[in-house]
């Protein structure tokens, strides 16, 4: 969240996928930074519905060792990490729900977790992941990542594609507001959406619809928008002004009013 002022502490470097890898990962990326002794950046950002595959060095996660590779399912609160010293992250971002279509463990069972790859995903895949040397050559972890997991590819359970195509629907239209409105627009029952959501996604219909809108309304103030708060929650389809203050406060931290004005959302 800022996204200026993050990118100035640890600046993260993306990578696309392979044409071969692309349908199940929405891009490779690498953070790396070394700060002074005794300092410390609190980091945060609103996340999205992707699972990710990350080498972690020194990223101070709670839980999280010092060395590890590790999955982390979909958040539903704002990410938060202090860092700190000198640290990197090699990750691989997931499209919604691609994760879980490749394992057996329905996505809602790593809502709000963070474990360890050996309890998911294939031993060639955590090894090539730790088998990275450090993060100073980013294309060359895009490499050993994709060989690694170019074998999930004939596991992808064909009920996925529904999911996916339902997230990408709800992320491109923001003007997509109910879930009365996405089972307009697409077909499944309401019932039938829930079950998807569970288990590819890892949050309910209702949640994924009212996080892409909050995502649209930090995005539009770090654009600087020179929309109302009023016009702004119209738009996404809150209720009014104050119905977008408590949605963005309970996920985001501080009120809209107070992350336009640039202040912190936390200290």
């Amino acid at each position: 969240m800022h996204p200026a002022r993050q990118d100035a502490v640890a600046p993260p470097v993306a990578l696309p996928p392979g044409p071969a890898l692309a349908v199940l990962v929405e891009r490779h990326w690498v953070l790396s930074w070394h700060l002074p002794e005794r300092t410390s950046f609190p980091s945060s950002l609103v996340p999205n519905l992707s699972h990710n595959l990350t080498r972690e060095v020194g990223s101070g996660r709670p839980g999280v060792p010092y060395d590890a590779v590790v999955v982390t399912g979909v958040p539903t609160r704002r990410f938060d990490v202090d860092v700190v010293g000198r640290g990197f992250v090699l990750g691989t971002k997931f499209h919604p729900g691609a994760l879980a279509a490749v394992t057996d463990v329905p996505a809602a069972a790593l809502t709000d977790r963070t474990v360890l790859a050996t309890d998911l995903l294939p031993p060639m895949v955590v090894a090539a992941y730790a088998g990275v040397r450090d993060d100073g050559d980013p294309a060359a972890f895009r490499h050993t990542a994709e060989a690694a997991l170019a074998p999930l590819l004939d596991r992808v359970d064909p009920a996925w594609a529904e999911a996916r195509d339902l997230v990408a629907r709800i992320a491109e239209d923001d003007g997509l507001t109910t879930v009365a409105a996405l089972g307009a627009v697409s077909g499944p029952t309401e019932r039938t959406l829930q079950r998807l959501f569970r288990r590819f996604v890892g949050v309910s219909p209702k949640q994924a619809i009212t996080r892409y809108r909050l995502q649209d309304a930090v995005h539009a103030l770090d654009r600087r928008t020179e929309e109302t708060l009023a016009d702004l929650a119209a738009r996404l389809g809150f209720f009014d002004q104050a119905h977008l203050a408590r949605e963005f406060t309970r996920f985001v931290g501080i009120a809209p009013s107070a992350y336009r004005a640039g202040h912190p959302v936390r200290d």
